[in-house]
């Protein structure tokens, strides 16, 4: 332990690459909703409770899918039956044998959508709608379509272009006259293709069962908008429960290296976990988003009879990305997602240095620019992001807590050679036993060279720092050499506490580190995976004086770190759990850096 500057948390990593899991207050909660609807028997009706629940990954997927839509027929893509099967089909569980069930069934769907609040939006995918609980007549009718599709029925949708404003709802097709519906009304159904697609309003200004048509559109004529080019598949779907709320779920995610050859530009990381309860033969989807971009990737793996899976992800790009794994859920439980992995991945090629000797090039000042050419043609520089993120707080203090693991890379090294070409060039000679010189011309050379790899200095810093008053920063970025022999001056001061983390840990191993940085108090704890105390500083009534407190750790660069359950928080209030679309007081302010 070294007690020697501005208060500051450090952690420094020499690595491979990064893996952590993101700092968020805590793993995103499922969005939950709640619907009624009713199944009659005669003039008896039989109400239902439907409880759904949409993982914030599935949300996610739709909120970053393109919402532009270029022609009428594109409206299609935002009716997607699979998303939404799982509430089909537990609502088919009582009206599969109740009287007219095709009938009774797209009423009980419109009894759902009607509880969903009417305000003027944009366009939205149906999960998006379940979540935000809200939308217009195109949104409303989107989920409508969605849902009833999932059920097997016939559908399009029915656009009143030419109204002002315009509208939109959902045409059913039923070989028969609809049979629940107000007797006094004359039931509007349109023609197309051969059959007959009753009106089904989405919108909730009135308890509306197929067959009835708002007075606002007696004269209006839709288009009538095919459903053939609807989203055939999605990668998970919400959870659904009939009459009863679920029980809960949840899915673990780990990371562990592959092997792979440190000239190749492809790096595999290995992304496994299970599910609880252990459910076999059960879909788990990946997810990856590459920031900067707005693409969000997913691949699908099955569990094994324990209820585990496990994938392996290759990556080439630079950049940051972000991977959560999710379920569906089965039976009376709800889908849950995994926490998410952050992975800042850089260039990892070898420095490669070679000294050509004098008599090749000369040695002359004339040469040195030809020198230089040739050792920036054979060097490869370690390449990646160097700010991640940046977070302002604002508290009493600031209290940061989370676990690592050091994981070994298994990578194999293929041995090769370098070519580089040495240009023409005069070199002068004294002719033995004579005052006089020749000058003759070398041609151009290529001369092949073996590429050896050496260690680059890779380092990582988790940075908090105290900037005065109640105001605290935390970022996260790669240290340059500079940075490095920054940090080992200020050892020799006075005003600085770290702890050398990188002793008394070993490969493989989960540890937990817990810092808490106030005006009262400075304490860090280093755990192992046991729960045993391994090393530990603090210091009280002098605290103010420290300056710069920090956790040190250096490792190989064939080495990946992973981190989960990191937290960072201000003392004096505490973090609550909170949607992904809501913002607390003290939330994590992220600015990522390119």
């Amino acid at each position: 332990m070294y007690f020697k500057s501005q208060k500051t948390v450090i952690l420094i990593i020499s690595i491979l690459l990064l893996v952590f899991i993101t700092p968020v207050y805590s793993s995103a909660s499922n969005y939950d909703r709640t619907y009624a609807f009713y199944v009659q028997y005669g003039y008896r009706r039989f109400g239902h409770k439907l409880y759904v629940s949409v993982p914030p990954s599935l949300y996610d997927y739709y909120s970053s899918k393109t919402h532009r839509v270029s022609s009428e027929g594109g409206y299609s893509k935002f009716v997607t039956p699979n998303a939404v099967k799982s509430i089909a089909e537990s609502i088919q569980n009582v009206t599969s044998n109740a009287p007219y069930s095709d009938e009774q069934f797209a009423n009980a769907v419109l009894k759902l959508v009607h509880q969903i609040s009417y305000v003027k939006s944009n366009a939205k995918y149906p999960v998006e709608t379940i979540v935000d609980n809200s939308g217009d007549c195109d949104v409303l009718s989107y989920l409508a379509a969605s849902i009833m599709k999932a059920g097997g029925l016939d559908v399009v949708l029915l656009h009143y272009k030419e109204r002002n404003p315009t509208h939109m709802n959902v045409g059913v097709y039923l070989p028969y006259m609809p049979v629940y519906r107000k007797w006094w009304i004359t039931p509007k159904g349109y023609e197309y293709n051969g059959k007959k697609y009753w009106v089904a309003e989405c919108t909730s200004q009135a308890d509306w069962t197929v067959g009835d048509q708002p007075s606002s559109l007696a004269d209006a004529k839709p288009r009538i908008v095919s459903l053939e080019n609807c989203e055939k598949s999605s990668p998970t779907h919400v959870s659904s429960s009939l009459d009863g709320p679920f029980s809960p779920s949840s899915i673990s995610i780990n990371v562990s290296p592959e092997p792979s050859n440190v000239e190749e530009r492809a790096r595999m990381l290995k992304i496994s976990g299970s599910i609880s309860p252990a459910f076999s033969g059960q879909r788990v989807v990946m997810y990856v988003t590459h920031e900067g971009t707005s693409s969000n990737t997913f691949e699908t793996v099955f569990t094994d009879p324990f209820g585990n899976y496990s994938l392996t992800w290759n990556f080439t790009s630079t950049g940051t990305y972000y991977i959560r794994t999710s379920w569906s859920g089965v039976l009376d439980y709800a889908g849950s997602d995994s926490e998410t992995l952050t992975v800042f991945v850089g260039f990892y090629q070898p420095l490669i240095e070679f000294e050509v000797p004098d008599y090749h090039w000369g040695a002359g000042p004339e040469y040195a620019s030809a020198r230089a050419s040739a050792a920036a043609y054979i060097r490869f520089i370690s390449q990646g992001v160097k700010e991640f993120l940046e977070i302002n707080l604002s508290g009493d203090g600031v209290f940061l807590s989370g676990e690592f693991i050091i994981l070994r890379s298994e990578k194999t090294i293929t041995k090769s050679e370098q070519t580089i070409t040495i240009p023409s060039h005069e070199q002068t000679y004294r002719i033995p036993g004579s005052r006089k010189t020749i000058t003759i011309t070398i041609p151009e050379q290529t001369i092949t060279i073996p590429s050896y790899e050496q260690t680059t200095k890779n380092h990582l810093g988790f940075i908090l720092r105290h900037n005065g008053g109640k105001n605290y920063s935390v970022s996260v970025r790669r240290l340059d050499d500079y940075d490095i022999s920054q940090t080992t001056k200020k050892l020799d001061g006075n005003d600085t506490a770290f702890i050398n983390a990188s002793m008394g840990t070993t490969q493989n191993t989960w540890y937990k580190v817990v810092a808490n940085m106030s005006k009262d108090e400075i304490t860090a704890e280093l755990y192992d995976n046991n729960g045993t105390l391994i090393k530990s500083v603090a210091t009280r009534d002098d605290a103010i004086s420290i300056s710069e407190f920090g956790i040190l750790m250096a490792y190989d660069k064939d080495t990946v770190i992973a981190f989960k359950n990191l937290k960072v928080e201000t003392v004096d209030q505490p973090t609550q759990p909170v949607g992904d679309n809501l913002i607390p007081e003290n939330r994590l302010e992220w600015r990522r850096g390119g």
